[in-house]
């Protein structure tokens, strides 16, 4: 098979098959001959055509092929350098420059499967063997990183899909449920409790004068709620009927609240320490 070669000097070279004969027919030839002049003066597009119409009249010139794809590879038209290769591959299906020829261009449009199935056609008894395992190497680690892609945005559409917005509050801060599956938002700006039941709707729960700046919530087992009060240094309780009172005071800028059995949990920001109170 005669090929060419492109270089960054935009050399063409021609090299023959020993003993090959071809019989081509001489317009087809005449446009082949044309191609080759064109592509040497840098007329990239009448190359293009010349070529186009040598095959036109000889489907079957593999080395008008060959040039052809060879300049669309150089032209960054992997797609049209693909349909030509293709067309050579179809003649002569056991040509292993070729196959590797596909592969490559399969791997430059992104189609990694594909280049696989071309390479993995070289035998290792293939003087091209080695090239073929090197580039099977890079093709698997493409593919590697391909598949954590994948899972990555796959996981973030299902992430994207179960979240929702609830409502909105001014300065939302703690969070904490009842037994009865109740939401209850701290909302620190405006020193106010809400609760969101579970069909969505919101309520104002709270917005008495003793919230200072409420953060950490937490339900005990009878479903009173502890409020860390943030600004005026205490924990508040609010029992089942709404009744507030204060549960305890000098902790020093409360924060998170966690109930664990019998115990409550603060986060006391202002001295840097955790508070364990024991409820029962």
């Amino acid at each position: 098979m005669k090929k060419i070669v492109i270089t960054l000097l935009m050399v063409i070279s021609l090299c023959a098959n020993a003993g090959a004969v071809f019989a081509y027919s001489t317009e087809s030839a005449m446009y082949y001959n044309e191609g080759l002049d064109y592509y040497q003066n840098g007329e990239y597009a009448k190359a293009i055509e010349s070529f186009k119409a040598s095959v036109a009249k000889d489907p079957t010139f593999v080395d008008a092929y060959y040039n052809l794809g060879a300049i669309y590879e150089y032209l960054k038209s992997y797609q049209s350098a693909i349909a030509c290769f293709s067309k050579i591959h179809k003649l002569e299906p056991k040509d292993s420059e070729t196959i590797i020829k596909l592969s490559e261009l399969y791997n430059k449009v992104g189609n990694v499967e594909q280049a696989l199935f071309f390479i993995n056609k070289i035998q290792p008894d293939d003087q091209f063997y080695p090239k073929a395992k090197a580039l099977k190497a890079q093709y698997d680690v493409t593919m590697q990183r391909e598949k954590a892609k994948r899972a990555l945005s796959n996981l973030n559409q299902a992430n994207e899909l179960n979240r929702s917005v609830i409502n909105k509050f001014s300065g939302p801060t703690g969070i904490a449920v009842d037994s009865k599956g109740v939401l209850y938002v701290a909302s620190y700006t405006d020193n106010s409790i809400y609760k969101v039941m579970p069909n969505g709707q919101s309520y104002l729960f709270s917005k008495s004068p003793m919230l200072g700046g409420p953060i950490g919530l937490a339900f005990d087992a009878s479903d009173n709620l502890y409020v860390a009060n943030y600004d005026k240094n205490n924990i508040l309780k609010i029992n089942r009927g709404g009744q507030i009172y204060v549960f305890m005071n000098k902790i020093t800028n409360p924060y998170y609240l966690l109930i664990k059995g019998n115990n409550l949990y603060i986060t006391e920001q202002g001295n840097n320490t955790v508070v364990k109170y024991k409820l029962y």
